[in-house]
């Protein structure tokens, strides 16, 4: 271990200590027993053929799952001395990388998906370090805190960043945060309880429970052992409540941590826009009354000169001596000062519309029941947890990424889950999209069968997300996970057999629209052969 590494595994042993081991009492409950880890694992790589596994798996309608704030303390932040990598990494100018499993990046496979990035214009590689279970993937010592959390799937974690850098492979970090089957057997108060026991998806996953301070903090802890190792970049996946959660919260038995008992931002949100807006209501509403007033004096003056207008004309035809002329002058100051009255009439009742209007839309205090409070926390929760990871891991010097569902871009929020995408986006560097064609619901963006269309499916989205992006202050770099899986699971005629012109689509579609940077998602790790990665050329520089 480096000399950096030991000194860090030292302060992370005392400040873990106090999240893993307090409040644990007797024996310590066995994991899954070593059969169960060779079947999960048998299982997890079933499920990755299928192209399901980065919180991506597509419900019996075709839906995709949806996956995946304000940060409150920067005090370890101030403490952390400035850490320096032990490896010397350069961002490439543009970063374009796939997804390793670490049973991949740990054993044979490697040497080839080594050779790939090599032979090609990919340069980057995600890993995984905490896994879709919640192991820990590369041994640590054995009086490490978190040993039971951590398999061997890496043996040699040193001599795979060592290798990494010798062949200049840009290193990111996979970290899945709230879907955790592992922790949650040891510490089911950190969980949703379903009668009293854990509760679990129909995949049979658990999750850990995104309002408690206690799982940020496990799940920072590793990223930060994953940024001494060398990573340059912390991805954070299921960054979200568990899919659907908006129908089993009021079954499910959870803390909402310090959460409890306050308002949710969006609330505060309301309320700032509710001062500003009656600000303006009261100004409009004096300004709209002046106008009405403004407008019946007008008419007032108006029918007096109609009237004083008739009885000249009355006067001038009961004249003895008929004065034709003054008739006709007469008659004329008749028609205009009607007109006129016409004209203001129909001015007034504009003014009284506008009036009535107003007072019907006047600004309400913003309230939110019970309900709507609950979905509005887990939206603060999950936003807050990336605010807090970005905090403590500014000392380490690495990027911040999270992955997301596409199409929380092209709706306000998905609450449900706790996803915002603006919000999530103002706390990252990097902003990582999934947006498989396959797991698009039919007719989206008018598409027909999505995945039948990637360029298009691709095209449409991120024309969306550079709208969202560019609306933002200081937007993070975009870098979308596309799709180099045949998912066959939508049922014949709603999917086709993707390879190299499939992936090339959906990198042309981002490249047209300003987007250099992309992962490729496929959960086996066997990438299309004969891809052009860089179909329209190289980026334009500077790009970061």
């Amino acid at each position: 271990m480096h000399k950096r590494s030991k000194i860090f595994t030292i302060v992370l042993f005392i400040s873990i200590f106090s999240v893993i081991l307090i409040g644990c009492s007797g024996q310590s409950a066995e994991v899954v027993a070593p059969e169960q880890n060779q079947q999960d694992s048998q299982e997890l790589d079933e499920a990755n053929e299928q192209g399901n596994e980065l919180d991506g798996n597509v419900d019996s309608e075709g839906n995709g799952d949806v996956n995946g704030a304000e940060g409150q303390s920067q005090e370890v932040a101030d403490q952390t001395p400035q850490f320096v990598s032990p490896y010397h990494f350069e961002y490439p100018d543009a970063v374009r990388g796939i997804f390793v499993t670490s049973h991949s990046a740990g054993g044979s496979r490697m040497q080839s998906l080594i050779e790939l990035v090599n032979t090609t214009d990919l340069n980057a590689m995600v890993i995984d370090i905490k896994d879709d279970h919640g192991y820990i993937t590369f041994p640590l010592e054995d009086d490490h805190p978190l040993k039971k959390y951590s398999k061997r799937n890496i043996a040699d974690i040193h001599g795979l960043m060592k290798t990494l850098e010798e062949n200049e492979i840009y290193p990111i970090a996979r970290i899945v945060v709230f879907k955790d089957s592992v922790i949650s057997v040891d510490k089911p108060e950190w969980s949703f309880l379903e009668n009293g026991q854990v509760w679990k998806n129909r995949r049979n996953e658990a999750f850990v429970n995104p309002f408690l301070k206690e799982v940020w903090e496990y799940n920072v802890e590793i990223a930060k052992m994953a940024a001494e190792l060398g990573f340059q970049e912390i991805q954070f996946d299921y960054v979200r409540f568990p899919e659907g959660f908006e129908t089993r919260d009021d079954i499910l038995e959870y803390s909402k941590g310090h959460y409890e008992g306050t308002n949710p931002t969006r609330l505060y949100d309301l309320k700032e826009a509710y001062e500003r807006d009656i600000v303006t209501y009261q100004q409009k509403l004096v300004e709209y009354r002046e106008l009405q007033h403004t407008k019946e004096a007008e008419v007032n003056r108006a029918i007096t000169e109609k009237l004083l207008a008739e009885r000249e004309l009355q006067s001038e035809q009961a004249a003895a001596t008929t004065n034709e002329a003054a008739i006709e002058a007469a008659k004329a100051k008749v028609t205009q000062t009607t007109s006129r009255l016409k004209e203001l009439e129909a001015e007034l009742a504009e003014a009284k519309k506008q009036l009535q209007n107003l007072e019907n839309n006047e600004p309400k205090q913003p309230e939110l029941n019970a309900k709507q409070k609950d979905v509005q926390l887990r939206v603060d929760s999950v936003t807050d947890f990336v605010a807090y990871a970005y905090e403590q891991l500014q000392p380490y010097g690495v990027d911040v990424s999270v992955d997301i569902f596409g199409y929380t871009a092209t709706l306000p929020e998905a609450p449900g889950i706790g996803q915002n995408f603006t919000r999530i986006s103002e706390h990252v560097d990097v902003i990582c999209s999934m947006i498989y064609p396959s797991h698009w619901g039919f007719n989206y963006f008018g598409i027909p069968r999505p995945d039948l269309e990637p360029y298009r499916l691709v095209k449409e989205y991120i024309i969306r997300e550079n709208e969202v992006l560019a609306a933002m202050d200081n937007p993070p770099i975009s870098r979308p996970w596309i799709q180099d899986f045949t998912a066959s699971y939508l049922g014949a005629g709603n999917f086709k057999v993707y390879g190299a012109k499939e992936v090339e689509d959906q990198i042309r579609a981002l490249n047209e629209n300003g987007v250099w940077e992309y992962l490729l998602w496929n959960a086996g790790n066997r990438y299309s052969p004969g891809t052009n990665y860089l179909p329209i050329g190289n980026p334009p520089p500077a790009q970061r």
